[in-house]
């Protein structure tokens, strides 16, 4: 029985630069979409129990790109079990710094916070959406 534990298994310095060779060039998808519409990745998500939380990490305490936030809050007004965490932190060692929610099409200001709070409230949400009706 697994633990839940999910390590990345690619070896960068064995088989080259994980990005270049297995992340989809989804730019390739531009032109599918109309004006400046594209793809947009997110980088981790989870659901328990027909709930999801969808994680974006960022370098940094700014702005949300105008699309991305678009798409996250749109995301997030489809149904009260969709939620998304962006932090703001270091994704190498994994140092958090602040984090920001989205839920229900409403962006929350920057609060600071550290990774153990993250893992937190990870755990919180978990709790809390086991004990839920799952979905349908």
């Amino acid at each position: 029985m697994s633990d839940g534990t999910n390590p990345m298994r690619w070896n960068c310095a064995i088989r080259g630069c994980f990005n270049q060779l297995r992340r989809p060039k989804i730019e390739h998808f531009a032109a599918c979409f109309p004006g400046r519409i594209a793809m947009s990745d997110i980088d981790a998500t989870v659901e328990v129990n027909g709930h999801f939380v969808f994680l974006e990490m960022k370098g940094h305490q700014g702005d949300i790109p105008r699309g991305q936030r678009i798409y996250f809050e749109r995301l997030t007004r489809l149904s009260a079990r969709i939620s998304l965490l962006i932090l703001c932190g270091d994704a190498e060692t994994m140092q958090c710094e602040a984090i920001r929610w989205i839920y229900n099409g409403q962006l929350s200001d920057w609060q600071p916070a550290t990774f153990e709070d993250v893992v937190g409230l990870l755990n919180k949400f978990a709790n809390w959406a086991q004990v839920q009706g799952a979905a349908a």
